[in-house]
C-alpha cells in the first residue's frame, strides 16, 4: 500500500474531520455515551469544525496531518504546545487517531513517529499525551514508553471519564 502524510489545509481539512469523527466513533463506542458520538457526527458540527479547522490552519503552535493510504484519509494526528499549564515546558499530541481497518499495520507507529519529529521540530524535547483511562489506546501509549504521571477527569458533555496523562521525556531519543 502506499501511504503520504499531508498537512492539513482548506482543500483537506474536511478529510482530516472526517477520520477524526469516524475514529473517535469507532475508538469509543462504548466508553463515551451515544449521544456525544451521534452529535459530533452531526452536519451542524462538522460545519462547526470545518470554521474552527480552517481558522487554526496558519497557527505555527498547532500543526496537523493526513495519513492517506492508497489516496483514502486513514489516519490524523496533531501536536503543538500543551494546553496544560502544568506542562507549558512540554508538547502535546493533540489528537492521534486511525481508522479501525487500518490498525496492527505499522500505521499507528508512522503517525506517532511524525508528530514526535514535528515536535522536535517545534523545539520540544519532551511531550504528553492524554488518553480516557478505558481506551486501549493506552497500551501503545506505554509501549512507546509513556509514562502515566497524573490522571484526571475529561468531560464529555454531561459525561465525566477518567483520563491518563502520558509523559515522554526525551523524545529526541524515540526517534
Amino acid at each position: 500500500m502506499n501511504y503520504k502524510i499531508e498537512k492539513e489545509n482548506e482543500n483537506n481539512s474536511i478529510d482530516y474531520i472526517h477520520v477524526n469523527v469516524l475514529a473517535m466513533k469507532q475508538t469509543y463506542k462504548g466508553i463515551i455515551n451515544d449521544e456525544f458520538l451521534d452529535k459530533i457526527n452531526s452536519e451542524e458540527e462538522i460545519q462547526k469544525m470545518v470554521k474552527v479547522h480552517n481558522n487554526r490552519i496558519n497557527d505555527k503552535s498547532d500543526r496537523s496531518f493526513i495519513l492517506y493510504v492508497d489516496e483514502v484519509p486513514t489516519g490524523i494526528i496533531r501536536v503543538g504546545s500543551s494546553r496544560r499549564d502544568k506542562y507549558k515546558e512540554c508538547g502535546e499530541f493533540r489528537a492521534i487517531y486511525l481508522l479501525d481497518e487500518y490498525k496492527k499495520q505499522g500505521y499507528g507507529r508512522l503517525l506517532f513517529e511524525y508528530g514526535i519529529k514535528e515536535l522536535i521540530n517545534m523545539g520540544y524535547n519532551s511531550m504528553i499525551i492524554d488518553c480516557l483511562k478505558d481506551n486501549p489506546t493506552n497500551s501503545f501509549y506505554q509501549h512507546f514508553g509513556g509514562i502515566i504521571i497524573e490522571t484526571v477527569v475529561a468531560k464529555f458533555d454531561e459525561q465525566e471519564l477518567e483520563e491518563n496523562i502520558y509523559l515522554y521525556n526525551d523524545i529526541k531519543a524515540m526517534i
